[in-house]
């Protein structure tokens, strides 16, 4: 409600801007000049727009025509002026300025429009009455005027409309600027009444099946579908207000902008149900519990969200493209620009290389896959799970919860690690350092009593080996598998403490490393001592 007073208000603001603009145009002095065909078709059109007809009888040439035709000249220019204001949006830039005319037309002739008539076209041309008197709206012209003004007659709502509310303003009306409001509310109205009754029906219909994604389609769908109604609606509703040709084109225009961009709306709506219908049936092939079926989701999972945000950006710059394509001047501005590909070009695509690299990255990902949604990484030194990849960037959700974001193009151009690429299952150490006499053994029968069914612990490897001495001790290296990243930094943990426990305890701890001095050494010693003992005594 406070949207519509505030349109109201400014429609009531616009109509006394009308009358007084045009009370000053039709006060104003209109220059006449026929010196060239567009000049003379410009005259015309300012003097029939501030409603001075006998001026713009005088641009029209009846020399030739019957004493009542020329007795008649004001009300058969304001008559041309109806049809060519209805049916043709004249663009004053293609008419010819020379004062020869445009030779293609023929000598002294030159074809400013065309109306429809009849089933067949009918052109609107100016002749050049003499090199003095300049350019005129043809006789033959005029003569058709009165069939063509038949044809194209007011219809019932325009011609009873009081004349306080004939008043223009920006080529149109009073009454047709509130018939356009009266118009939008209606189809604001009518938009929504068709999509509430058509998401009944289609809720209802989707309702009754087992499967989810016509439910979540007619929650997309529902709002593209009020503007595309909308649409409808007011594009049928203007067709009764007696537009004129320029008045109408921007509306077409307007319109059809409007309806690209619902489409585009709804088109984006539609992948993400397919993208959501694809995932849920991934999310059903991990959850079977097979390493394969885990790693197959996670890859079709990153391609579906990847080619997902793909697919959008290509639904949205094609959307806009055709909207360019609604207007002529940025049509022909588009393909100027594409026909010369020269240095604005060249500097455009300079500019724009490490955007189009990162969003050509995201699609070689998507494809490629060295990572994927889940996936256990080494990146930048720190370790994470790869939790979103866009178009243009990767987010890792650290151990400790932060989050890295690191550049697409990254993952594409220098190494990192990634530990679930062929599976999730991987290999730990945990290594000791321990005194040289300590039984290998021994420690081995320890490791199997740790991991005797332990939890954690996937029962394909379990090794105990030497792999490295010291002068003081040995390094004693225990390696274990696990199913995951997760459940393997567990097992590390707990196979660590219990071996440091039973080191501790084992014997008397007579194991762990230590400083001591060789038995040969000992002996010498205690020779030594008792024999400077006895000389003393």
């Amino acid at each position: 409600m406070v949207k519509l007073r505030a349109l109201l208000a400014f429609l009531v603001t616009l109509l006394v801007a009308s009358v007084i603009v045009s009370s000053a145009a039709a006060a104003a002095d209109i220059d006449i000049d026929r010196s060239t065909p567009r000049r003379t078709t410009t005259a015309f059109l300012v003097a029939a727009q501030a409603r001075d007809y006998t001026t713009a009888a005088t641009l029209m040439d009846v020399s030739s025509l019957p004493y009542d035709m020329r007795r008649r000249a004001p009300e058969l220019a304001e008559q041309l002026h109806h049809v060519l204001e209805r049916n043709v949006w004249i663009e004053l830039d293609l008419i010819s300025d020379e004062p020869e005319g445009d030779p293609a037309d023929g000598a002294g002739v030159d074809r400013i429009a065309t109306v429809r008539s009849g089933g067949a076209d009918v052109p609107i041309t100016l002749r050049r009455i003499s090199k003095d008197r300049g350019w005129a709206i043809s006789s033959s012209t005029v003569a058709r005027i009165p069939r063509l003004y038949d044809d194209h007659a007011p219809g019932f709502l325009e011609s009873r409309v009081p004349e306080v509310l004939r008043v223009r303003a920006w080529g149109l009306a009073a009454w047709q600027w509130l018939g356009v409001l009266v118009s939008f509310a209606i189809a604001v109205i009518v938009g929504r009444v068709l999509t509430f009754v058509g998401v009944k029906i289609g809720g209802k219909i989707a309702s009754g099946t087992e499967a989810q994604w016509d439910d979540e389609l007619v929650v997309a769908l529902r709002r593209p579908s009020r503007f595309l109604f909308g649409v409808i609606a007011f594009h049928e509703l203007l067709g009764t207000l007696a537009l004129s040709a320029a008045a109408a084109h921007v509306f077409s225009r307007l319109l059809g902008m409007i309806t690209i961009a619902a489409l585009a709306w709804a088109a984006v709506g539609v992948v993400g149900v397919v993208s959501r219908v694809v995932e849920r049936r991934v999310a059903a092939l991990a959850d079977s519990g097979s390493d394969d079926g885990a790693l197959r989701a996670r890859g079709v999972r990153t391609q579906v969200r990847v080619l997902r945000r793909v697919l959008n950006v290509a639904v949205a710059i094609f959307a806009v493209a055709l909207m360019l394509t609604q207007f002529e001047v940025l049509r022909n501005v588009g393909m100027s620009l594409l026909a010369s590909a020269g240095v604005a070009g060249v500097v455009l695509g300079f500019a724009a290389q490490r955007t189009i690299g990162s969003l050509i990255a995201g699609i070689q990902l998507s494809f490629t896959q060295p990572i994927r949604i889940g996936d256990v990484v080494i990146v930048e030194k720190e370790w994470g799970t790869i939790e979103e990849i866009t178009l243009t960037f990767v987010v890792v959700r650290i151990w400790d919860e932060r989050r890295l974001v690191v550049p697409m193009t990254r993952f594409l151009e220098q190494p990192f690690e990634n530990w679930t690429k062929v599976s999730p299952s991987l290999h730990g150490t945990v290594f000791f350092q321990v005194d040289w006499r300590l039984p290998i053994d021994d420690v081995r029968r320890e490791l199997d009593r740790i991991l005797d069914g332990h939890a954690l612990w996937d029962g394909r490897t379990k090794t105990v080996c030497v792999t490295n001495t010291t002068d003081r001790t040995i390094e004693v290296r225990v390696l274990v598998s696990a199913a995951n990243s997760s459940e393997l930094w567990g097992l590390r943990i707990h196979v660590r403490e219990q071996i440091i426990a039973w080191l501790r305890d084992h014997e008397g701890g007579k194991y762990l490393p230590r400083v001591r001095v060789g038995e040969e050494d000992r002996g010498a010693s205690g020779d030594r001592a008792r024999a400077a003992a006895a000389d003393a005594g």
